[in-house]
């Protein structure tokens, strides 16, 4: 007959007691050293560790926040390959390791269909518990406060006018400031041919697709005072790209995956091996400068609703390489562009940390050692003078990308879910920022503990 194992109860009990024994140990070896000290809280949860990693050695336990658009692809990564397999609910007290999918799909709204504020189902329920009571093996998707910072396009505004104050103008407190911009004579009259871009968001609204997007040729355009009185309204210059003539005089957008990893301390990081781009279905016309299809970078399906010619030989996502190569860059033009949006990007998420930091869920995590991480994806441009123009930072980017772009994102989560190790047994802390940075993959640092990265503040 075959011994059953022992039960569940004995097993913790003996690791337990192994772990005990252990720091009793530990007590024991350096109390006959002269120069014995109190052992930190670290090192007993290290001696912890090794005394019960028979018991812990992998994580598995996954809830999974289920919408297609935003996980079916790193959910089947992380089943299949790190080996989440054991499907949890946290909300009937199940202990769990990892909560997957993203907030706004945790709770079911009762008019809504998703719960951006976290009122509902399991986001209560964690709420209720208290984020500060989590345990340090646990993990939660994404980091919070992106809604109100740079993944909305008001806030990002903000951020971004503290860099350059000439790349965006809040309404109306911008208002005279946009209008000098804006060339205005003494007439009233525009005196500049810059075309500039109207854009309505709020973390509220979740614009998307071009949602909430016009262009503009003069101030008359403008909101009304009125309209601008809900606080929803930026405006920025329509920036000149990097273009040549003939076939390839063609606006362009390029896109990049980002991750957080922590937010108290921040470290965050590009995927910028995996920068893509593409080419507008039409080519700029100067006498007519915002036509649809030259203008909207959207995909295929959007495209067709402007009616525009889909030419999938300049309009398919590719390596970024590739788009360089058509703007006729140099090797160094490129490298120098990539350190140029990689810095920046870097000065938007240090702008940002006093939101993020602060947010409750965020201070919770922090205080309970528990994880948080973030994916998202940032769309921008090369203007003419080859530097970096942002156009917005997306905190749920989709998910099941196909062709190249789908190789691209693939890989980025999974080295990504190999950098804070998710395949290894938890870490404390205090552990993970070096880890990390020996397990990058392709993920290079923008900023590792509060500082911008460079290649000598890791000693």
């Amino acid at each position: 007959m075959k011994p059953r194992s022992p039960p569940t109860i004995l097993k913790f009990f003996t690791a337990s007691l192994i772990a005990a024994m252990a720091i009793i140990a530990f007590h024991v070896t350096f109390s006959l050293r002269p120069d014995y000290y109190m052992p930190t809280e670290e090192q007993l949860v290290v001696v912890f560790h090794n005394a019960t990693k028979a018991q812990n050695v992998k994580r598995s336990k996954v809830h999974w926040c289920f919408f297609r658009n935003h996980m079916f692809k790193p959910m089947n990564i992380l089943k299949n390959e790190f080996g989440f397999t054991d499907e949890v609910d946290p909300q009937s007290g199940d202990s769990w390791d990892l909560i997957f999918g993203g907030y706004p799909h945790c709770g079911i709204h009762p008019t809504e269909r998703f719960d951006w504020n976290m009122e509902y189902g399991l986001n209560a329920h964690l709420s209720q518990q208290g984020w500060e009571n989590l345990q340090h093996h646990q993990v939660w998707f994404p980091c919070m406060g992106c809604s109100h910072s740079y993944c909305n396009k008001r806030e990002l505004c903000y951020l971004t006018r503290e860099i350059d104050p000439s790349s965006c103008y809040v309404l109306p407190q911008d208002q005279h400031r946009l209008l000098e911009a804006m060339g205005m004579n003494d007439t009233g009259s525009n005196t500049t041919q810059q075309l500039w871009v109207v854009k309505e968001d709020s973390p509220e609204k979740h614009l998307h697709v071009g949602k909430g997007v016009h262009f503009i040729k003069s101030p008359d355009e403008l909101p009304s005072v009125e309209d601008q009185i809900n606080g929803t309204y930026l405006v920025q210059p329509l920036v000149r790209h990097r273009m040549l003539s003939g076939d390839y005089k063609r606006r362009h957008e390029l896109r990049m995956y980002v991750s957080v990893t922590s937010t108290r301390p921040l470290r965050a990081y590009a995927y910028t091996a995996g920068m893509v781009g593409r080419f507008a279905n039409a080519a700029v016309d100067d006498a007519n400068p915002l036509a649809p299809c030259s203008i909207d970078m959207h995909g295929a399906r959007t495209q067709r609703k402007l009616g525009c010619d889909i030419q999938d030989e300049f309009s398919l996502t590719r390596p970024a390489n590739q788009i360089f190569e058509k703007l006729n860059l140099s090797l160094s033009d490129q490298s120098s562009f990539s350190e140029k949006i990689n810095l920046l990007l870097a000065k938007i998420l240090l702008n940002a940390q006093p939101v993020i930091k602060n947010h409750i869920v965020n201070k919770g995590i922090a205080k309970s050692g528990a994880t948080c991480f973030s994916f998202l994806r940032v769309d921008f441009a090369m203007t003419e003078t080859l530097h970096p123009f942002i156009y917005e930072i997306n905190e749920f980017p989709f998910a099941n990308e196909k062709g190249h772009f789908g190789q691209i994102q693939e890989q980025a989560y999974r080295e990504l879910f190999r950098m804070i190790g998710l395949d290894k047994r938890p870490m404390i802390a205090s552990h993970r920022m070096k880890y990390e940075i020996t397990n990058m993959g392709n993920w290079t640092p923008l900023v590792i503990d509060d500082v911008i990265y460079s290649r000598n503040i890791l000693g």
